[in-house]
């Protein structure tokens, strides 16, 4: 069931749509051979916009009380793409749709679009805000929404005077317990200020955005993916070692229930070392320091609680495996997905900064990979599809450029 309230890491994604950090929009890229009806994707976007993307966040008035989700009264409408999209320029047209107001608080916060080929083809895209939902999420609700399920009922949500009763319960005694060890724990203290200097020295620059995406005839095993996507920074001027987030799913609460863990790699580190490295960072992933429950930054301001939650996230590269594209999403009525390209990009950027110069994504389908690789290294822009052949070719893998 789709929670009903905001988790810490819902609450960093929805600050960057109120202008502290980058707004992120996770984008759903659905291609098939076949000319698919217009009334099949229209159906789609109906049951989309009942289902957990048709929701928008509300603030409470008691101080205390997170924020909740609240069923969205508006959505965008189905944009269909009045001319054929050439099969070579399918990627720029995807990067438009992107390109586009996505607010998780006022709404709407997603949106669908479609067009033909001039092969005859079909090419969808669905873009939401991060905050809506995490990767997996996206695909679970593209699933329900292709197969014409029924949608999830709304959480039972507690009253906000209840919730911020319990919030404070389960962060006061944490945190006064958190603070005692750093009066009397030089460890604790050590911590503290290492995380607090790494917050104030992270480097950012001014972001362009760039893309390119592959359908690779393998399916990659994670490391192998990270390996890869390690070869193409390198190749593109990223000093070494370089430093890596790999985010990964968790158990907790919230719409985006992901960790993060970083890996430190060069070119040189085989597979099998890189597999070892993945599996001690899972073990270690970032969080508060000293001991400090994370939703003490729930009960503080905005700003107050971006810088406090600067630190993680701050490598120059990001690799996320969506992995398999499940069953639900690979068809639309009788029609097959050729392929499906996952990512993340940031729409209306403008003179935005970022700390992260280049994500990857990588999903599988029909026992082939999709690579999506997204720049935002102003150096970058005119090189990263071209770096990214030669080193797959490299490799050996027959990869096939959008």
């Amino acid at each position: 069931m789709t929670p009903g309230r905001l988790s810490v890491v819902d609450e960093i994604f929805l600050r960057t749509h109120r202008g502290y950090g980058l707004p992120i929009a996770l984008q759903g890229i659905w291609r098939s051979d076949d000319a698919v009806d217009r009334a099949d994707f229209a159906a789609v976007h109906a049951n989309l916009s009942l289902g957990r993307l048709g929701r928008r966040i509300i603030s409470p008035k008691v101080p205390g009380a997170r924020r909740r989700w609240v069923d969205a009264a508006q959505s965008y409408a189905l944009a269909v793409e009045p001319s054929p999209v050439k099969t070579s320029e399918i990627l720029d047209w995807a990067d438009r749709q992107a390109d586009v107001d996505l607010d998780p608080e006022f709404g709407p916060g997603w949106r669908m679009a479609v067009a033909t080929t001039d092969a005859g083809g079909t090419v969808m895209s669905l873009a939401c805000s991060h905050t809506l939902a995490d990767a997996a999420g996206l695909v679970a609700a593209a699933g329900v929404a292709f197969e014409g399920s029924a949608p999830e009922p709304p959480p039972r949500s507690t009253s906000d005077v209840m919730d911020a009763v319990s919030l404070v319960r389960r962060v006061a005694p944490a945190s006064v317990r958190a603070a005692a060890r750093l009066a009397f724990e030089k460890a604790s203290r050590r911590e503290l200020t290492r995380y607090r200097h790494a917050s104030r020295a992270v480097t950012t620059h001014e972001i362009v955005c760039s893309s390119a995406t592959f359908d690779i005839d393998a399916v990659l095993t994670n490391s192998e993916f990270i390996s890869v996507v390690t070869e193409i920074a390198a190749e593109l001027g990223e000093p070494q070692p370089i430093r890596i987030n790999v985010p990964f799913r968790t158990t907790g609460g919230g719409t985006n229930r992901i960790g993060m863990a970083t890996l430190n790699l060069a070119v040189t580190d085989t597979v099998d070392e890189i597999k070892q490295a993945t599996k001690s960072a899972f073990a270690r992933p970032a969080g508060a320091p000293g001991g400090f429950p994370a939703e003490v930054v729930q009960l503080l301001s905005d700003r107050r609680a971006a810088a406090l939650t600067a630190a993680p996230g701050t490598a120059r590269v990001l690799c996320s495996n969506i992995g398999d594209i499940p069953p639900a999403v690979a068809s639309i009525g009788r029609h097959r997905a050729s392929s499906v390209a996952t990512r993340a990009l940031h729409p209306r950027a403008g003179r935005a900064r970022t700390t992260t110069a280049l994500s990857a994504y990588v999903s599988f389908l029909d026992s082939r990979s999709t690579l999506s690789l997204v720049g935002t290294e102003p150096r970058y822009a005119t090189v990263l599809g071209e770096v990214a052949a030669h080193v797959l070719a490299r490799r050996g893998l027959s990869a096939s450029p959008w």
